[in-house]
């Protein structure tokens, strides 16, 4: 019986090139993936999972009505290998606050050219943590850029972090619901994540029930009844006037052009309560 030589890889060394064998290839794979985790985790994410573009085909891409268009991450990035997806556990309301201009009126409402300021507590946040990532990446040669376009919550179920929640939410199995993402794209070849394949919320309703505005169904959101999605979009149309009363009435408000999303469907979530 005549076996294959095992192939090499020519690299480059300070000295010259050496070949390094597959095993040499997957040992330096594996080393990355755990000194990336770990840079990942003493950031303060709470957990990280990684998968590749082509477990990410068959993701809902398209516009999100006219709040976002989500891509697949080779059309964000063409030359990614690998989707990282970090784990923010949001341990206090501060991290749903919004500051919106007050020339914003909503989805739909403004011309592509205007350039109106908005910001999000949260996401600010992790967009500094995950630079640290980007640029621990760029030091070892890899391209590498943040992304928040791609479809984050169904690939972090693929990155294994989570399953959908009756919320629609990421529910993942330590934090439950109260959680947010933020995805770094690279040209790195890390270690893969198994896809997270269980559904942990049973019979349990209490999501669907809380919703003030009786916005959710089981694995579905009603989005024109979320009142974050009323706050979001002042001046839109398609909000019904009963959903705009409540979210006037319930959301809370700091200043005047600030306001705190409503996050009762997670706060209800006994998933991770008792580390929330």
């Amino acid at each position: 019986m005549v076996t294959a030589e095992p192939a090499t890889v020519v690299v480059p060394t300070y000295d010259g090139y050496r070949a390094k064998s597959p095993a040499a290839c997957h040992s330096d794979m594996t080393s990355l993936t755990e000194e990336l985790k770990n840079k990942a985790l003493s950031l303060g994410f709470v957990s990280v999972g990684i998968s590749k573009p082509s477990m990410l085909r068959d993701l809902p891409y398209g516009p999100v009505r006219q709040i976002k268009e989500l891509v697949a991450p080779a059309d964000d990035m063409p030359s990614v290998k690998s989707v990282i997806v970090m784990v923010f556990h949001v341990w206090d309301d501060i991290f749903h606050t919004s500051l919106d201009s007050p020339e914003w009126r909503g989805y739909g409402l403004h011309s592509p050219d205007e350039k109106i300021e908005s910001y999000f507590f949260g996401s600010a946040i992790m967009r500094n943590m995950a630079w640290e990532i980007v640029s621990f990446l760029r030091a070892r040669g890899f391209k590498s850029k943040i992304s928040f376009n791609i479809p984050l919550k169904t690939t972090a179920i693929k990155c294994g972090l989570g399953s959908q929640g009756k919320n629609t939410l990421l529910v993942t199995p330590t934090h439950g619901p109260r959680v947010n993402l933020v995805s770094v794209l690279t040209e790195a070849e890390l270690e893969l994540d198994r896809p997270f394949e269980s559904d942990q919320c049973g019979d349990c309703q209490l999501c669907v029930t809380a919703c003030p505005t009786k916005a959710l169904e089981p694995y579905r959101l009603n989005i024109e009844h979320c009142m974050t999605y009323s706050a979001e979009s002042p001046d839109t149309d398609d909000v019904p006037q009963h959903v705009r009363e409540m979210e006037r009435k319930l959301v809370r408000r700091p200043t005047a052009n600030t306001y705190i999303e409503c996050s009762k469907c997670m706060d209800v979530c006994p998933i991770g309560r008792q580390t929330s």
